[in-house]
């Protein structure tokens, strides 16, 4: 029996994966569960294992080609059977001009013999210095691209056909504006995860009214407290994991910032689900902490590290990034001061937090004033304003200032 492999549906919002690397070849045999082939996604790489044992005997898409879900990529089945109305079948939903399992190697071979019998000579074969899938290869002869001028995006550097796209374009735009090749460095397509990322943040910018709120903190308490709680800790707590915490403390106490606007109804959520960003080469992605407001502050740090850890490895199933209802933005390990961050749509607002720096500051006890050196940071609370007043913005800072201050009123 003959069956299609096909580009799986990995999460609800996944329209599209790239075929990133096949773990087998053609005419290998494959065993059901085993792993066949490795996609990308928006968010991850995922390794997807075969449904059902049989020979690998058509690879329908190469390394670096972005297709639909759903449709064929390859062709499992028993290693005699007729395989080539399928093939044909394939090709013509993957928008592909037909081709056959055997001919070309037959073709080969007969040549071949040919050229020992001294008929003819062998041709030359073409070198190949670009690899470029078949998608491209037909887009490139249809916009008159040369292939050798186009930097590939997918797996080992090959031309898929978004390259070729965004190459065709870029040089319709540079002869408008008389930059030339000379002056550019390199060339990126904005495709995939950046480009996704682009969308929906200019989708939140533009949707979602944002309105700002920043306070600073004093450090000085909550960096003794974790000191102090850390000495038995194998694997220590954070100020983001502190941070994170209380953010969820913060919400338990005021459900009303714990929400989205669905249609022409806002929404509140009943659990409170912190969505942690995290810088990958690729762009920004937001592992979320379920349920953080149940759990004590060491299992969430420890949760929020593997997390983190799966989203830089690029290995997050989509049930990790998915079902955020409020996200923590930290770029004090960059030494931000502060910033104002775009809200993770759909959610209705999101906290920016800088980095600590020891300052000066008018400290006043018993009615007497003085100057000390304490440990600031400073936070913003970007929020929609079609769901949250700044009455509502400005209690929700003031109680996280608060227990960041005062840690011990925690209950941990």
């Amino acid at each position: 029996m003959v069956e299609y492999v096909i580009m799986p549906k990995l999460g609800f919002n996944m329209e599209k994966g790239t075929l990133l690397r096949w773990r087998k070849k053609e005419g290998d045999f494959v065993k059901e569960q085993e792993v066949l082939f490795e996609i990308e996604t928006d968010k991850t790489v995922m390794e997807v294992e075969a449904q059902v044992s049989g020979v690998l005997r058509k690879i329908l898409v190469t390394e670096g080609e972005e297709v639909p879900v759903t449709l064929p990529i390859a062709i499992i089945g028993d290693k005699d059977e007729d395989i080539s109305k399928m093939i044909n079948k394939a090709c013509q939903k993957l928008g592909k001009s037909e081709m056959t399992e055997e001919e070309p190697k037959e073709v080969k071979r007969i040549s071949q013999e040919i050229a020992e019998k001294g008929q003819i000579k062998p041709k030359k074969e073409k070198k190949e210095f670009k690899k470029i899938s078949p998608g491209a290869r037909k887009k490139a002869k249809e916009l008159g691209v040369e292939v050798q001028l186009v930097e590939g995006s997918g797996p080992g550097r090959v031309v898929i056909e978004k390259d070729i796209l965004n190459y065709f374009q870029l040089k319709r735009e540079t002869s408008k504006t008389f930059i030339k090749e000379k002056d550019i460095e390199k060339r990126i397509p904005y495709i995939g995860m950046r480009k996704i990322i682009g969308d929906r943040l200019s989708q939140s910018k533009f949707t979602a009214p944002h309105i700002y709120f920043t306070i600073s903190v004093d450090m000085t308490k909550a960096i003794s407290f974790l000191d102090t709680y850390n000495l038995d800790l194998q694997l220590k707590v954070t100020i983001n994991d502190l941070i994170v915490f209380i953010v969820a403390k913060v919400l338990k106490e005021q459900p009303n910032i714990n929400c989205l606007l669905v249609g022409e109804e806002i929404v509140y959520h009943k659990d409170i689900n912190i969505g942690v960003a995290v810088a990958i080469e690729e762009g920004l992605i937001v592992p979320v902490v379920k349920n953080a407001d149940k759990k004590s502050l060491s299992t969430l740090s420890k949760e929020t590290k593997k997390l983190i850890k799966l989203a830089r490895e690029r290995k997050l199933m989509p049930e990790d990034y998915k079902g955020g209802t409020f996200t923590v933005s930290n770029l004090g390990m960059y030494e931000i001061e502060s910033f104002t961050a775009i809200i993770n749509f759909p959610e209705a607002a999101i906290l920016a937090v800088g980095g600590i720096k020891r300052v000066p500051v008018v400290i006043e006890e018993e009615e007497v004033e003085k100057i000390e050196v304490r440990s600031i940071m400073k936070i913003t609370l970007s929020v929609d304003h079609r769901l949250i007043d700044g009455a509502k913005a400005a209690s929700f800072l003031k109680q996280v200032k608060y227990y960041l201050e005062f840690p011990e009123q925690l209950v941990i």
